[in-house]
């Protein structure tokens, strides 16, 4: 039972991903957000709360995360119309400074 349910939580995450790509690009006119990228959703087991992880420049990061935030009850509503779920998670949004690192790494790698 535990097994099905992470795997519908990781169906959860990654359909909720997809569907916030789809409104940052389509829906979202704030030209601050047109850089985001969204990494990653970790959905609660109860999904009643949702980590959105997300990547823009460094000098951005906090700006963009306030907006995003900001906008977390507009994003929310519109997945309640775009995904089937008895309840919409609240959102949550998290720079995620894990690819920010890759890239440094390999310039330092590169410089060897």
């Amino acid at each position: 039972m535990a097994q099905q349910d992470s795997f519908r939580i990781e169906r959860i995450n990654e359909l909720v991903r997809r569907e916030l790509v789809t409104l940052l690009k389509n829906e979202t006119k704030d030209p601050r957000l047109a850089n985001v990228v969204i990494t990653d959703v970790l959905t609660s087991r109860d999904l009643s709360a949702a980590k959105v992880y997300y990547t823009v420049s460094e000098q951005d990061q906090k700006e963009v995360e306030i907006l995003l935030n900001k906008a977390s009850g507009f994003f929310r509503s519109r997945l309640s119309k775009t995904v089937d779920l008895r309840h919409t998670p609240a959102l949550r949004f998290m720079f995620d400074p894990a690819p920010n690192t890759g890239a440094r790494i390999d310039d330092l790698l590169s410089k060897l």
